[in-house]
């Protein structure tokens, strides 16, 4: 969506608010009318609505704020709302009343780092618990266009943080989670509130090198697009049942995403059975013609919208000039009501036209808001979150008693953060808690001295405030610097020009370690990686922290980790690359094997060497491995796996049991990956994935406590796709790695055959 678009609609958020009242089915003018009538379908109410609508109505319904109808008694309805992370600032929500707030859950990307499905879903049905609520105070709309679940293929791209990171199969994990904890309520006559999956499809770039996001062509091979771009939007459509998804700006191969028939109708709709409506992302309609110069005139944009399956515009391009497109005979009148009955079924399967009275959902208000379950919830979550990267003669976590009557200094431009601890596409919090208020609250009852000097802003060269901060640090008997970036560096809109640490932090950094009379410990917050290495090499640096972008009690849950009121048990989501890694690559370079002039993307194909790889991150206590499963058969036939299991590639080959032990000293979580090495000689993939995640899992332990955690593996984990996206089952060696070690090897025999 446009930044200009966005900002428009927040000046004006009470007016553009969902404040309509919901259409009268016991005595208004639709009363009498099929779409009034439960046991009907819901597509013939739709279609029966649409019906009776003018040809001039019809249009009014096919952009996001959709006029009011008052002859049907059909009142103004808003479509987008938005909950990235919670109930956000968009045109169909508005903050006030009894509403004042929402709960501010920490980014995707932080709630990518927790690796916990069970979490996930906590948190997606309480935003949507939230939602409805919203909803049902006149405070918002049904349909929420979020989550975003594009592939961080490439660390510069400035909305990375909104996405659960760089892995195709972690990022289906949590659609999954998403859309159903949207969707999915104590009802099940009713979606509880409807999702929508963005941005369709292969849409990573902002504004990079002079190419923006409106002009992108991104030029993707179908094994690319199929083994990587896509399968985030298979499990939301196919698995997930999501009830709507938005097309992107860019083009894919030279056709703009809203115009594209193979990816809307035949991948989309007829592969993965999308059973809801496509909204194009804001404006995306308009630069068909405009900025991609696919069509010549306005009636021939509208007719390639409609026929590839856009259904509502979010913009003014459908209503400014369908009506030319109808009379210029582009489309016809059933290229209309098809969209709208996609985009009607949805709102009846929201009970929008059913009395409120029957409705659980709608007896959800402002009671169900904040509640302590959501701020507690929104704790854990930051807490889950946080990666701690280095942790040198274990420094951490932090000795309260020891420190009773000390001084600690908390140093660096996000030491006082609160608004930027949301990110991006954020609500009104209840509060939010900086890292200074967390560490004052933690440290209240043992007399420690907290104080803060700023040093630096976040990204210019402006050293004025070094003195004061190395005056401060000189007289602490702790020194923790808070630094990162902000969504002047990262946003919509604006990729990142270098992935380096500004360097006025680094210097501040430096110069810090040469005072201090004890090694410096750092926190960075930021939505993607950062060139982190000086720090890690660092002798004058003990300890490092990532905690992404946390919500609104990241400073609580910062002071709780270093503290050790809580052990950190988040992981990397996301490949952290040197600062070199910008020269090596375009980014608008899509491929992801690597290539001459490309080392290859993400953790699966990256050949250089990580400052810090996906999946990294360290504990307070120490976990062991142990295999379970030696008697287990480990040799399987191709054909025989063609003939039990053809196209039911989801079918559990093998379920592994891993035991985990705590053998530390300190309660802790362990996320246990299990990934799978392919064959290095594949017939059918020259570069096949260095490694690939398969399965995860977070548990608590106790210590010397042992869990046994069971990861099935799918025919799926096992195929090969080749250039041409066709997928293989192939001969040879599949290793089984939990985390790094090497567990077991399934080998396949056989004939190299296709199975799709």
């Amino acid at each position: 969506m446009t930044v200009g678009l966005i900002l428009f609609f927040i000046l004006v958020i009470t007016i553009n608010a969902q404040k309509g009242n919901l259409p009268d089915c016991k005595s208004g003018p639709l009363s009498t009318f099929p779409i009034c009538n439960q046991s009907l379908p819901s597509r013939q109410r739709a279609a029966d609505l649409i019906s009776r609508m003018t040809t001039t109505e019809k249009i009014t319904q096919l952009v996001t704020t959709a006029a009011a109808i008052p002859r049907l008694g059909l009142p103004k309805y808003e479509w987008w709302s938005d909950c990235l992370h919670g109930v956000g600032y968009a045109p169909g929500v508005s903050f006030g009343g009894d509403l004042p707030a929402a709960t501010s859950f920490p980014m995707p990307i932080n709630l990518g780092a927790s690796f916990n499905t069970a979490l996930l879903h906590r948190i997606f049905s309480t935003i949507s618990t939230e939602a409805r609520a919203f909803n049902s105070e006149d405070r918002a709309g049904l349909v929420f266009l979020s989550p975003n679940i594009n592939i961080f293929r490439d660390p510069r791209w400035g909305r990375g943080q909104e996405t659960p990171g760089e892995d195709p199969f972690l990022t289906s994990q949590y659609v999954y989670e998403y859309v159903n904890g949207l969707q999915r309520g104590e009802d099940e006559r009713y979606l509880k509130v409807a999702a929508n999956c963005k941005h369709y499809a292969a849409y990573d770039l902002e504004n990079w090198n002079g190419t923006d996001r409106f002009h992108f062509d991104a030029r993707v091979s179908d094994q690319d697009l199929i083994e990587t771009y896509l399968p985030p939007f298979e499990t939301c459509i196919h698995d997930a049942k999501v009830a709507s998804i938005m097309c992107s700006y860019n083009s894919i191969n030279g056709i703009p995403a809203c115009a594209n028939q193979f990816l809307i109708k035949t991948i989309a709709r007829e592969s993965y059975h999308l059973d809801g409506f496509v909204v194009s992302d804001c404006d995306a309609i308009e630069i068909i013609m405009n900025d991609h110069n696919y069509t010549s005139t306005v009636q021939d944009t509208i007719a390639v919208a409609l026929h590839a399956g856009t259904d509502l515009d979010c913009g003014q391009f459908y209503l400014n000039y369908t009506q030319q497109a109808l009379d210029n005979k582009t489309i016809i009148e059933t290229d209309i009501n098809q969209a709208l009955e996609r985009t009607f079924n949805v709102l009846i399967r929201l009970g929008y036209f059913d009395p409120p009275e029957q409705q659980p959902y709608r007896k959800l208000s402002h009671i169900n808001v904040d509640t302590i379950e959501a701020r507690q919830l929104a704790l854990d979550a930051a807490q889950q979150s946080i990666v701690l990267l280095k942790n040198t003669n274990k420094a951490l976590p932090l000795n309260l008693n020891q420190l009773r009557n000390k001084k600690i200094a908390l140093i660096g431009p996000t030491a006082n953060a609160t608004r930027l601890m949301q990110g991006n596409y954020y609500g009104t919090p209840p509060f939010l808690i900086d890292p200074i208020t967390g560490f004052q609250e933690v440290t209240k009852n043992y007399s420690i001295d907290i104080s803060f000097a700023y040093g630096c802003k976040i990204s210019d060269d402006d050293e004025s405030g070094f003195v004061e901060a190395i005056e401060l640090a000189y007289t602490s008997d702790v020194v923790i610097f808070f630094g990162g970036i902000d969504q002047s560096i990262e946003a919509e809109g604006h990729d990142r020009e270098s992935i380096a640490l500004p360097t006025v932090q680094l210097t501040l950094i430096q110069q810090l370690e040469k005072i201090v009379c004890s090694p410096l410990h750092v926190v960075i917050m930021s939505g993607s990686g950062l060139d982190l290495s000086y720090i890690r090499d660092s002798s004058e640096s003990d300890s490092l922290i990532w905690m992404g972008y946390a919500g609104q009690a990241g400073g609580l849950a910062i002071a709780n980790v270093m503290f050790g009121q809580y052990n950190p048990g988040g992981r990397l989501p996301i490949t952290f690359y040197p600062a070199s890694y910008i020269n090596d690559v375009s980014m608008s370079d899509m491929q992801m094997r690597p290539s001459p002039t490309n080392p290859g993307r993400t953790y699966k194909f990256y050949t250089g060497q990580a400052v810090f790889e996906f999946g990294y991150g360290l504990s307070y206590t120490t976990f062991n491995y142990s295999w379970y499963n030696n008697s287990m058969n480990s040799i399987f036939s191709i054909r025989s796996l063609m003939k039990n299991n053809y196209n039911e590639k989801k079918l559990h080959l093998q379920f592994y049991r891993v035991n985990v032990t705590n053998i530390g000293q300190i309660v802790g979580d362990d996320v246990v990956l299990a990934f799978i090495i392919p064959p290095r000689n594949s017939f059918n993939d020259p570069s096949p994935p260095l490694r690939k995640l398969f399965g995860f899992k977070r548990v608590q332990l106790n210590i010397n406590q042992t869990i046994q955690v069971f990861f099935p593996l799918n025919i799926d984990s096992l195929l090969t796709v080749a250039y041409n996206g066709s997928k293989w089952l192939e001969p040879g060696s599949y290793k089984i790695l939990i985390r790094k070690q090497h567990m077991h090897t399934v080998y396949l025999r056989g004939r190299p055959t296709r199975y799709s």
